[in-house]
């Protein structure tokens, strides 16, 4: 499980445990009462510790499930799918876990939490006429609400990006800030040759596949996309975490060790595997919320412009991957070979840098 991966679990599992505690509240405040809401006390058969317990152990379970479904399960077997295909298959597998759910909630509490043993046969009958009645239908709602903003919650992260969301949310970034930041640009080796062969379609597949493979490696390295930018991608790190364990390097040899293990399934598809070359450089951007219409989190700096003429180089050099002096300098013990090339002239920039072939 990722860092990534966890924090969404422990969100989720925050969000639904809250839940259940608002809901042992709310019934013990409002239902417990009905209809004579909050003008009498409320009733004394209704114990509010064991409901509570009831309500956010058994929402506590149904978040694991949940998170463990969405982000296991889901994200690689359906989240390629067509969009109603998906939903149908979560509500078939979330109508199921929620029967069940409920069915073992209820056990707990006609057993356990009544002080009977688990085997009691009034506990068995008390559940089996919970599930006969209307009342069964009244924790349905709230989980249903649960799972569905929950899922929401979920694509918009796969859609802006966790730490993206984060930052549009938190208002963290509505004035811009200046950041040191780590740089890579990855860019396919003879993409234009590739979509003349396969045809535009083909090949927008092609891409979509190949950064949808690539994507775990990312966030495993503790990167974070910047943008896609037709057969290229940027991906950024924030110091200390980019230089530590060397990241924004080891992250391409993973690249290149995934795209192995699925050179058979590109084949079979498109007749081509993915080769890709990459640029790494660090300094300082401006970070900040651009735009009115669709905004969005922007890095803008030298360093951008930098990174992208050096991966130009990386065909002229003969390098898989080239970094620059400054991002040699802050790297500690560089866990591949790397030779100097002196006094390189990037297009648009006065002074000649140097730069390193990487030994990936």
């Amino acid at each position: 499980m990722t860092r990534n991966q966890l924090v969404q679990l422990t969100v989720i599992s925050v969000i639904w445990v809250t839940a259940g505690l608002l809901t042992a509240l709310y019934e013990y405040f409002f239902l417990a009462n009905y209809p004579g809401v909050l003008e009498t006390a409320p009733m004394e058969e209704f114990n509010l510790g064991k409901n509570a317990i009831a309500a956010m152990g058994g929402l506590f379970v149904g978040s694991l499930l949940f998170g463990l479904l969405e982000l296991f399960y889901f994200q690689k077997k359906i989240t390629r799918e067509r969009f109603w295909v998906a939903i149908l298959k979560k509500i078939a597998i979330y109508s199921v876990l929620l029967f069940m759910l409920l069915l073992s909630i209820s056990y707990a509490f006609n057993s356990i939490l009544s002080g009977r043993s688990i085997g009691d046969p009034l506990a068995w009958q008390e559940t089996r006429n919970f599930i006969g009645s209307i009342a069964f239908w009244h924790p349905v709602s709230p989980i249903l609400l649960l799972v569905l903003l929950s899922s929401f919650w979920l694509q918009l992260s796969e859609r802006f990006g966790s730490n993206e969301l984060w930052m549009m949310f938190s208002g963290r970034y509505f004035n811009p800030k200046e950041e040191q930041r780590i740089f890579m640009f990855l860019d396919l080796n003879h993409s234009t040759t590739i979509a003349e062969k396969l045809g535009n379609e083909k090949f927008y597949r092609f891409l979509n596949d190949f950064f949808h493979d690539i994507a775990a490696v990312i966030t495993q390295h503790k990167g974070e996309v910047v943008e896609y930018v037709g057969d290229q991608v940027i991906i950024s790190w924030t110091f200390p975490s980019g230089s530590f364990e060397t990241r924004c390097l080891t992250c391409y040899q993973d690249f290149e060790k995934v795209i192995e293990t699925k050179k058979t399934t590109y084949l079979s598809r498109y007749g081509v595997i993915p080769q890709f070359k990459a640029a790494v450089h660090c300094g300082k951007v401006i970070i900040g919320e651009m735009g009115q219409i669709k905004k969005s989190i922007k890095f803008s700096g030298d360093v951008l412009n930098t990174t992208s003429r050096v991966e130009k180089e990386c065909g002229a050099l003969g390098a898989k991957m080239v970094i620059t002096d400054k991002l040699v300098d802050i790297l500690s013990n560089p866990p591949y070979s790397l030779e100097k090339v002196s006094n390189i002239s990037l297009k648009g920039k006065e002074k000649p840098i140097d730069l390193y072939k990487v030994g990936v």
